[in-house]
Protein backbone atom coordinates (compact mmCIF):
# COMPACT_ATOMS: atom_id res chain seq x y z
CA UNK A 1 0.00 0.00 0.00
CA UNK A 2 1.63 3.42 -1.17
CA UNK A 3 2.79 5.70 1.65
CA UNK A 4 -0.38 7.85 2.88
CA UNK A 5 1.82 10.62 4.23
CA UNK A 6 3.62 13.68 1.99
CA UNK A 7 7.07 12.33 1.16
CA UNK A 8 9.35 14.94 1.79
CA UNK A 9 12.67 14.61 -0.22
CA UNK A 10 14.23 15.82 3.12
CA UNK A 11 13.17 14.88 6.53
CA UNK A 12 12.36 18.05 8.73
CA UNK A 13 15.17 19.57 10.35
CA UNK A 14 15.45 18.77 14.38
CA UNK A 15 17.73 21.84 14.28
CA UNK A 16 15.94 24.76 16.55
CA UNK A 17 16.77 27.56 18.15
CA UNK A 18 17.58 27.97 21.75
CA UNK A 19 14.55 28.50 23.46
CA UNK A 20 14.45 31.81 25.84
CA UNK A 21 15.39 30.97 29.37
CA UNK A 22 12.32 29.01 31.17
CA UNK A 23 10.77 29.52 34.21
CA UNK A 24 12.57 27.63 37.24
CA UNK A 25 9.41 25.51 37.15
CA UNK A 26 9.57 24.43 33.77
CA UNK A 27 13.55 24.01 33.74
CA UNK A 28 15.41 20.73 33.57
CA UNK A 29 16.95 19.32 36.39
CA UNK A 30 19.66 18.20 34.90
CA UNK A 31 21.97 19.76 32.05
CA UNK A 32 21.12 16.90 29.64
CA UNK A 33 17.81 16.19 28.39
CA UNK A 34 15.96 13.34 26.54
CA UNK A 35 14.17 14.29 23.58
CA UNK A 36 10.86 13.52 25.65
CA UNK A 37 12.02 15.86 28.22
CA UNK A 38 13.05 18.64 25.12
CA UNK A 39 9.93 18.22 23.78
CA UNK A 40 7.32 18.59 26.68
CA UNK A 41 9.67 21.54 28.00
CA UNK A 42 9.10 23.40 24.42
CA UNK A 43 5.31 22.18 24.41
CA UNK A 44 4.73 23.45 27.51
CA UNK A 45 6.68 26.91 27.06
CA UNK A 46 3.94 30.11 26.18
CA UNK A 47 6.19 30.87 23.25
CA UNK A 48 4.96 30.16 20.15
CA UNK A 49 8.22 29.74 18.69
CA UNK A 50 8.60 27.07 20.87
CA UNK A 51 5.66 25.51 20.41
CA UNK A 52 6.93 25.41 16.36
CA UNK A 53 10.01 23.60 17.74
CA UNK A 54 8.30 20.88 19.44
CA UNK A 55 6.40 20.36 16.34
CA UNK A 56 9.62 19.83 14.07
CA UNK A 57 11.54 17.75 16.69
CA UNK A 58 8.10 15.27 16.84
CA UNK A 59 7.63 15.72 13.29
CA UNK A 60 11.31 14.40 12.44
CA UNK A 61 10.95 11.59 14.66
CA UNK A 62 7.69 10.89 12.60
CA UNK A 63 9.33 11.07 9.19
CA UNK A 64 12.42 9.07 9.64
CA UNK A 65 10.11 6.23 11.32
CA UNK A 66 7.57 6.01 8.61
CA UNK A 67 9.91 6.47 5.92
CA UNK A 68 12.49 4.17 7.43
CA UNK A 69 11.53 1.24 4.60
CA UNK A 70 11.48 4.00 1.95
CA UNK A 71 15.07 4.89 2.76
CA UNK A 72 15.83 1.45 2.57
CA UNK A 73 15.19 1.02 -0.75
CA UNK A 74 15.85 4.65 -2.68
CA UNK A 75 18.28 5.92 -1.11
CA UNK A 76 22.61 5.17 -1.23
CA UNK A 77 24.13 3.47 1.77
CA UNK A 78 26.56 6.44 1.71
CA UNK A 79 23.62 9.13 1.65
CA UNK A 80 21.66 7.48 4.31
CA UNK A 81 24.10 7.57 7.00
CA UNK A 82 23.12 11.63 6.27
CA UNK A 83 19.59 11.20 7.84
CA UNK A 84 18.50 10.46 10.90
CA UNK A 85 17.69 7.02 12.06
CA UNK A 86 14.00 6.05 13.85
CA UNK A 87 16.14 5.61 17.09
CA UNK A 88 18.55 8.46 16.74
CA UNK A 89 15.38 11.16 15.60
CA UNK A 90 12.62 9.56 18.26
CA UNK A 91 14.65 8.63 21.11
CA UNK A 92 12.07 8.44 23.90
CA UNK A 93 9.56 10.49 22.20
CA UNK A 94 6.35 9.25 23.62
CA UNK A 95 3.07 8.34 21.42
CA UNK A 96 0.81 11.21 23.60
CA UNK A 97 3.97 13.76 22.39
CA UNK A 98 3.02 12.21 18.72
CA UNK A 99 -0.68 13.10 18.89
CA UNK A 100 0.13 16.86 20.21
CA UNK A 101 2.18 17.59 17.51
CA UNK A 102 -0.85 19.33 15.05
CA UNK A 103 -1.95 21.20 18.48
CA UNK A 104 1.83 22.54 18.83
CA UNK A 105 1.61 23.33 15.30
CA UNK A 106 -1.80 25.26 14.81
CA UNK A 107 -0.56 27.48 18.12
CA UNK A 108 2.39 28.94 16.57
CA UNK A 109 0.34 29.21 12.73
CA UNK A 110 -2.09 31.19 14.41
CA UNK A 111 0.97 33.26 16.20
CA UNK A 112 2.65 34.15 12.98
CA UNK A 113 5.55 31.79 13.35
CA UNK A 114 7.46 31.66 10.39
CA UNK A 115 6.60 28.74 7.66
CA UNK A 116 3.88 27.27 10.06
CA UNK A 117 0.85 28.52 8.37
CA UNK A 118 2.61 26.73 5.29
CA UNK A 119 3.21 23.70 7.15
CA UNK A 120 -0.17 23.30 8.56
CA UNK A 121 -1.57 23.59 4.86
CA UNK A 122 0.87 20.59 4.14
CA UNK A 123 -0.07 18.78 6.86
CA UNK A 124 -3.99 19.27 5.92
CA UNK A 125 -6.67 19.15 8.71
CA UNK A 126 -5.52 15.16 10.15
CA UNK A 127 -1.66 15.02 9.05
CA UNK A 128 -1.83 13.28 6.42
CA UNK A 129 -1.63 15.90 3.33
CA UNK A 130 -4.31 17.79 1.77
CA UNK A 131 -4.43 15.05 -1.46
CA UNK A 132 -5.43 12.39 0.79
CA UNK A 133 -8.01 14.66 2.91
CA UNK A 134 -11.35 15.89 1.73
CA UNK A 135 -10.45 19.71 2.74
CA UNK A 136 -13.72 21.31 1.05
CA UNK A 137 -15.92 18.30 3.41
CA UNK A 138 -18.00 20.41 5.63
CA UNK A 139 -16.35 19.15 8.49
CA UNK A 140 -13.37 20.58 7.84
CA UNK A 141 -15.06 24.09 7.46
CA UNK A 142 -13.57 25.29 10.63
CA UNK A 143 -10.01 24.29 9.59
CA UNK A 144 -10.15 26.05 6.79
CA UNK A 145 -11.01 29.29 8.76
CA UNK A 146 -7.96 28.54 10.83
CA UNK A 147 -5.49 28.03 7.71
CA UNK A 148 -6.74 31.26 7.04
CA UNK A 149 -6.07 33.34 10.09
CA UNK A 150 -3.05 31.43 10.27
CA UNK A 151 -1.54 32.71 6.84
CA UNK A 152 -3.00 35.99 7.74
CA UNK A 153 -1.08 36.21 11.28
CA UNK A 154 1.74 34.79 9.05
CA UNK A 155 1.42 37.97 6.66
CA UNK A 156 1.28 40.33 10.32
CA UNK A 157 4.56 38.39 10.98
CA UNK A 158 6.77 39.09 7.53
CA UNK A 159 6.51 35.36 6.90
CA UNK A 160 7.90 34.96 3.04
CA UNK A 161 5.99 31.55 3.00
CA UNK A 162 2.67 32.66 4.07
CA UNK A 163 2.78 35.69 1.76
CA UNK A 164 3.82 33.60 -1.24
CA UNK A 165 0.62 31.95 -0.55
CA UNK A 166 -1.79 34.57 -0.49
CA UNK A 167 0.00 35.83 -3.86
CA UNK A 168 -0.41 32.31 -5.45
CA UNK A 169 -3.86 32.44 -4.35
CA UNK A 170 -4.82 35.76 -5.53
CA UNK A 171 -2.85 35.28 -9.05
CA UNK A 172 -4.51 32.21 -9.54
CA UNK A 173 -7.44 32.06 -7.89
CA UNK A 174 -7.61 29.04 -5.87
CA UNK A 175 -9.89 30.08 -2.58
CA UNK A 176 -10.39 33.26 -3.51
CA UNK A 177 -11.84 35.46 -6.14
CA UNK A 178 -8.61 36.62 -8.96
CA UNK A 179 -7.33 39.97 -7.94
CA UNK A 180 -4.14 41.10 -9.41
CA UNK A 181 -4.10 43.89 -7.45
CA UNK A 182 -4.06 42.29 -4.36
CA UNK A 183 -1.12 39.71 -5.51
CA UNK A 184 0.69 42.78 -6.62
CA UNK A 185 0.21 43.81 -3.17
CA UNK A 186 1.46 40.94 -1.21
CA UNK A 187 4.13 40.32 -4.01
CA UNK A 188 5.87 43.73 -3.12
CA UNK A 189 5.36 42.96 0.83
CA UNK A 190 6.96 39.25 -0.34
CA UNK A 191 9.90 40.84 -1.79
CA UNK A 192 10.48 43.07 0.96
CA UNK A 193 9.92 40.92 4.26
CA UNK A 194 12.53 38.46 2.00
CA UNK A 195 14.94 41.42 1.71
CA UNK A 196 14.54 42.23 5.69
CA UNK A 197 15.38 38.62 6.81
CA UNK A 198 18.54 38.12 4.91
CA UNK A 199 19.50 41.44 6.00
CA UNK A 200 20.52 42.86 2.75
CA UNK A 201 19.58 46.10 0.82
CA UNK A 202 17.52 44.38 -2.41
CA UNK A 203 16.90 46.22 -5.97
CA UNK A 204 14.06 49.11 -5.80
CA UNK A 205 10.83 47.18 -7.15
CA UNK A 206 9.68 49.29 -10.10
CA UNK A 207 6.74 48.76 -12.75
CA UNK A 208 9.64 47.64 -14.95
CA UNK A 209 10.09 44.36 -12.82
CA UNK A 210 9.29 41.28 -14.40
CA UNK A 211 6.54 40.31 -11.75
CA UNK A 212 4.77 43.32 -11.75
CA UNK A 213 4.41 43.35 -15.08
CA UNK A 214 2.85 40.49 -15.42
CA UNK A 215 0.37 40.88 -12.57
CA UNK A 216 -0.44 44.80 -13.76
CA UNK A 217 -0.97 43.57 -17.26
CA UNK A 218 -4.62 43.79 -16.42
CA UNK A 219 -4.69 46.85 -14.04
CA UNK A 220 -4.24 50.70 -14.94
CA UNK A 221 -1.06 52.71 -13.93
CA UNK A 222 -2.81 54.18 -10.99
CA UNK A 223 -4.25 50.07 -9.36
CA UNK A 224 -0.22 49.30 -9.36
CA UNK A 225 0.85 52.49 -8.07
CA UNK A 226 -2.03 51.83 -5.22
CA UNK A 227 -1.02 48.00 -4.93
CA UNK A 228 2.81 48.79 -4.69
CA UNK A 229 1.93 51.38 -1.99
CA UNK A 230 0.01 49.25 -0.48
CA UNK A 231 2.32 46.30 -0.21
CA UNK A 232 5.40 48.50 1.23
CA UNK A 233 3.17 49.52 3.97
CA UNK A 234 2.23 45.95 4.67
CA UNK A 235 5.88 45.36 4.92
CA UNK A 236 6.68 48.07 6.75
CA UNK A 237 4.09 47.11 9.20
CA UNK A 238 5.13 43.86 9.74
CA UNK A 239 6.83 42.48 12.65
CA UNK A 240 8.56 38.91 13.53
CA UNK A 241 7.80 37.25 16.62
CA UNK A 242 10.91 37.84 19.39
CA UNK A 243 13.32 34.19 18.66
CA UNK A 244 11.53 33.92 15.31
CA UNK A 245 13.46 33.33 11.92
Amino acid sequence: MADARPQPTVPPSALVAAPPPAPAATRPSSRFESLSQKVDRLGRSPDPVDAFAAYQLVTACVWARDHEGWMAHHILPGDRALLPTPQQACGDIASDQVQSRLRWLERAALAGVHHAATEMLREGPDGLGPSNSDIDAPENASWKLRVGAALDAGVRTCDPDSLESRINAYESGQGVAPDRAMALTYWVAYMECRQRLVGQPGSILSNADSVTQRMGRSLTADQVAQAMAAGHALARDARPLPGDR
